[in-house]
């Protein structure tokens, strides 16, 4: 078993191995396969432009939401978000266009596949407020997108280029990175992998 160890955010964990994304492998190539080549030019994408405004208006959930890749006409309104709500809505980022979605879109859209599948297990509906929290848990963390650049789990945004995606030990890697996995940067800034509340279940 890895060794596992608490971290100061509820329901997020340092580990030893990066814990397995919810996504199988095919999913994964069919990501890496329709993204452009490993650190290619990452200018932002003129939708943020366009998006700004309405943006503003939204709560944080929405928000990630929009960051994904979600229309704003397909944002669930009312304070909670209930199992079929989450359910439909991951469906509708499991199909095209939103599938699979554009390498500054990859980091905001799996971190909304861990919440919705989390949400689609529960048997209540689940707040806002209580969605805006898990999103915070997600603020210092980093994830491989499949262009080659480590990203902010929430934005998209790249922090650095890693190297090309390739097929390592039956996963999708960038060196000793993983598509897929979360990671958070330690006390030297290096990004070691964590487990998130939700993944685990969704890896099975």
């Amino acid at each position: 078993m890895p060794r596992v160890s608490s971290s100061r955010r509820t329901g997020i964990r340092l580990a030893s191995t990066p814990a397995r994304s919810p996504l199988g492998l095919l999913t994964l190539l069919s990501v890496v396969l329709l993204c452009p080549l490993a650190c290619a030019s990452n200018s932002p994408p003129q939708a943020y432009a366009s998006t700004r405004d309405a943006l503003a208006d939204l709560d944080e959930f929405g928000a990630l939401l929009m960051r994904a890749g979600l229309p704003p006409e397909l944002l669930p309104s009312g304070r909670e978000l209930s199992p079929e709500q989450a359910k439909q809505l991951r469906l509708q980022f499991h199909l095209y266009p939103l599938y699979p979605p554009k390498p500054v879109e990859y980091a905001p859209w799996l971190v909304a596949d861990v919440l919705l599948l989390d949400i689609t297990l529960k048997s209540t509906a689940v707040s806002r407020a209580e969605l805006g929290r898990r999103i915070q848990e997600f603020k210092p963390l980093l994830v491989l997108r499949p262009d080659g650049y480590l990203a902010e789990a929430l934005t998209g945004r790249a922090e650095r280029c890693v190297g090309p995606v390739e097929v390592k030990d039956n996963s999708y890697r960038a060196g000793v990175y993983e598509l897929g996995a979360f990671y958070k940067p330690d006390e030297n800034n290096e990004p070691q992998p964590v487990s998130v509340a939700g993944q685990s279940t969704a890896s099975h």
